[in-house]
């Protein structure tokens, strides 16, 4: 075996601390007055609305209007010089023409107290006001995230003398000047426009006509000559996206239709702020939880995967931070958050099959040298066949959920951030699992083997000097044997699971089903449900459910209101619901802390696309298992696992039923979790039935190698989901004790799942596939 001298422990272990020193707390210094950021830290994080509170809505064409992708892009300019306006310059905004919408998300100014999502969302959406005026004169100037100066507020002359408005003109393009190769900005003006423009730059030859969007000033080009014809170009030092910008931005004044709003959802800072501490508490307890575990039942080993685990979520906050200053910072969420807490239970998986390999061999009487060199020889395939399984889910978790992207081409760009932000983190805890469980866990466990004083088996695992001899009995539980028995189990906890989901009924959030919810913190006194319910049913006709809840922690009390079906709200609706119950109960004070609106199609095509997600993760995870363990009868070992998933989703499905947890993203995203995580362990199995069935001779019985092979796997199987399960119960009791409720509705249904998973891939699919090779053997000697 090639020897790994002893410095690479100390030289990986090092780089791995600064690797998380420098990702965490960054690397800035001090040029004067200004801080300057060198490698972005945790705290360059940018986190998303539910974090940080902020709005996100979905704006349409009224009406019936179908545009086009030209003035999608123009409605989306004139959103952006609105935003830049108001000083929202952490923003997220792009067009889906598919769909005929727009997509903004942005959250809250820092330290902003006075919040009105309702106002925000009227003044983005209200239609564009453009107008050409004399001179350049303004009231006030400020600055941009670029630096570059931004102004407000036509002043004097600018504001007295208005030459055109948007109506007036027909067309704004960039163009080419041929014997320049300068970007210049064309424009083409109606009949009206023609004639007052004429006058104008007869008039002002020389002078500047500025152009202003709103109350901000895009543009100020000099009169060079009397335009008659109708026509002229805006020239300057300009770029090809600084000319198609201002094009769309003049383009948009002239759009012939107004926007609306189809969907929106806002949050308060402040519960925000709340949910993103409590998620910080559950990392660093299920870290250390999971830590205590892998050095108590692996020694030397688990140290060894406690220093990779540290490198690898290294690694997951540098993705996200952005690390080096010419990579932008990823949006975090909250489910983001919980996907990075999953990736921890899944990151300790390569390690404790790599560990339990090494210590499996030396049971079996190999040197220590021999037992290292064979189980990182043998646990690397069961790691990359099972990483790559859960990384196909969160592939489709990025591409169906993401904003534009090839897969957006089918399904459409969509505003659901927060599972995207699952599947990235997920995706890149991935990456980093293959970096350090893999590579750096074997640098630094083979370079510790090195040392005199560690060379001990008992530190890997084996036995203590002089124990030698005493060999462990293998497990022999025969599994196959007791197949009807595991099934029997699945059946009743699954027919239990139906016959509540039946009294129970399922109920799909808005969502799918569109509708709307609103959530208020109220002060000041009592306030019950039916009152509340009453009150919005007389005053404003509109049937609702509401729920009253009482923190757990603070005492302090909110007001749910929810208006199923079509009753999709704009934001004046909202405002009317605000009003009317301020109105209402004058001795109470109403805080807005939450709302979503979603329109009954939207919701409903939203529904169709996590269908089609589903069946295709499906496919795909079945011909990659198929292609992968062909030697073996690949396609039945796909279909059998696709089965045991379809067991683990529905017990998942029988938890939101029961707890009454509605139907909505998260569901999805538990879903394809499951299909990810669950299929991870039964790959595992399935490697060593493949490794068996090769050691072992093609005449053996398959029941001898199936139950070798579920022995072999059982403690690395439980070991994982204990880990796993932990990580999760830490998520739940955190976000329950802090009243996040879209982390307990993934936390809950996943410890369900992580328990299926751990049962049907242990006892459900390999008895499945064991059972179609026995068939398909008996067939074949019976011809």
């Amino acid at each position: 075996m090639k020897r790994v001298k002893k410095p690479v422990f100390f030289v990986v272990a090092l780089l791995i601390l600064a690797l998380v020193y420098t990702s965490l707390f960054g690397v800035y210094g001090q040029r004067g007055d200004f801080k300057e950021t060198y490698i972005k830290g945790a705290g360059d994080i940018r986190w998303g609305i539910d974090i940080r509170g902020g709005v996100e809505a979905t704006f349409s064409p009224a009406g019936d209007v179908k545009a086009t992708a030209t003035e999608l892009d123009s409605a989306k300019a004139i959103i952006e010089t609105r935003m830049v306006s108001t000083n929202i310059t952490d923003y997220e905004i792009y067009t889906d023409a598919a769909n005929n919408r727009i997509i903004v998300r942005f959250p809250w100014k820092s330290g902003e107290a006075n919040f009105d999502p309702e106002a925000a969302i009227e003044e983005l959406s209200a239609t564009a006001m453009l107008t050409f005026r004399e001179g350049m004169e303004y009231e006030t100037t400020e600055y941009g995230s670029d630096g570059n100066p931004v102004y407000k507020t036509p002043a004097g002359t600018t504001a007295e003398n208005i030459i055109l408005e948007g109506a007036d003109v027909v067309k704004a393009e960039p163009v080419v000047n041929q014997d320049t190769s300068q970007f210049m900005v064309s424009l083409e003006f109606s009949e009206s426009g023609k004639e007052k423009f004429a006058e104008a730059t007869e008039r002002l030859k020389g002078k500047t006509i500025s152009i202003w969007m709103d109350d901000v000033m895009i543009s100020f080009p000099t009169v060079n000559s009397v335009i008659s014809d109708g026509k002229c170009v805006i020239e300057g030092d300009f770029t090809s996206e600084q000319a198609a910008a201002l094009a769309s931005k003049i383009q948009a004044g002239a759009l012939p239709f107004a926007l609306e709003t189809s969907n929106f959802n806002s949050l308060a800072p402040t519960l925000g702020s709340q949910a993103l501490d409590a998620m910080m508490l559950a990392g660093i307890i299920a870290f250390a939880l999971i830590a205590v575990l892998m050095i108590l039942v692996f020694r030397l080993p688990g140290v060894v995967a406690v220093i990779s685990l540290a490198g690898q979520l290294g690694i997951c906050f540098a993705a996200i931070s952005g690390f080096f200053t010419f990579f932008n910072s990823f949006t975090m969420t909250l489910p983001g958050i919980a996907g990075l807490i999953l990736s921890i239970g899944i990151g300790v998986d390569a390690n404790v099959i790599t560990a339990s390999r090494i210590r499996e061999e030396l049971r079996n009487g190999k040197t220590l040298d021999g037992a290292l060199q064979r189980g990182f020889q043998s646990s690397f395939w069961a790691i990359f066949d099972g990483n790559i399984t859960t990384a196909i889910v969160a592939i489709m978790l990025m591409g169906v959920f993401g904003p534009s992207n090839i897969l957006s081409l089918i399904f459409g760009e969509s505003t659901t951030g927060s599972i995207f932000s699952f599947g990235f983190t997920l995706l890149v805890g991935i990456i980093a699992n293959f970096i350090m469980g893999v590579l750096a866990t074997r640098l630094m466990t083979m370079s510790l083997a090195g040392f005199k004083g560690l060379h001990k088996k008992w530190l890997f695992g084996g036995a203590r000097e002089g124990e030698a001899a005493a060999a462990q009995k293998p497990r022999s539980f025969q599994f196959y044997e007791n197949k009807k028995v595991y099934y029997a189990i699945s059946v009743a906890v699954i027919l239990v699971g139906i016959i509540a989901s039946i009294i129970v009924v399922p109920k799909l959030d808005i969502q799918f089903a569109g509708g709307a919810m609103i959530r208020y913190s109220v002060e000041g006194g009592e306030i019950t449900a039916d009152e509340v319910q009453k009150t919005l049913k007389d005053e404003l006709g509109k049937d609702c459910s509401v729920a009253v809840n009482e923190g757990i922690n603070s005492g302090s009390k909110s007001v749910t209101v929810s208006f199923a079906g079509n009753q999709s709200m704009t934001p004046e609706e909202q405002k009317e619901v605000a009003s009317t119950l301020t109105s209402a109960y004058d001795e109470l004070t109403f805080n807005l802390l939450e709302s979503n609106s979603v329109d009954a199609t939207m919701g409903a095509r939203f529904f169709q696309k996590c269908l089609v997600c589903f069946a295709i993760t499906a496919i795909f995870l079945l011909v990659y298992i198929a292609l992968r363990f062909g030697k073996i009868g690949g396609f039945s070992a796909g279909l059998t696992a696709i089965v045991a998933l379809l067991h683990d989703v529905l017990i998942s499905f029988c938890v939101f039923v029961v707890f009454g947890m509605p139907i909505n993203d998260i569901f999805i995203a538990v879903v394809l979790t499951i299909l990810g995580y669950s299929l991870n362990s039964t790959i595992v199995i399935y490697d060593r039935v493949r490794e068996n069935k090769r050691k072992m001779g093609p005449r053996v019985n398959f029941t001898d190698v199936m139950n070798l092979s579920l022995n072999q796997t059982l403690g690395r199987t439980l070991l994982t989901s204990l880990t796993t399960f932990l990580a999760l119960l830490v998520v739940l009791i955190v976000a329950a004790a802090f009243g996040i409720s879209t982390v307990v509705s993934f936390a809950l249904p996943m410890m369900a799942g992580v328990v299926a998973g751990c049962f049907s891939s242990q006892c459900i699919a390999p008895n499945l596939f064991a059972m179609w090779q026995i068939r398909k053997r008996e067939k074949l000697n019976a011809k």
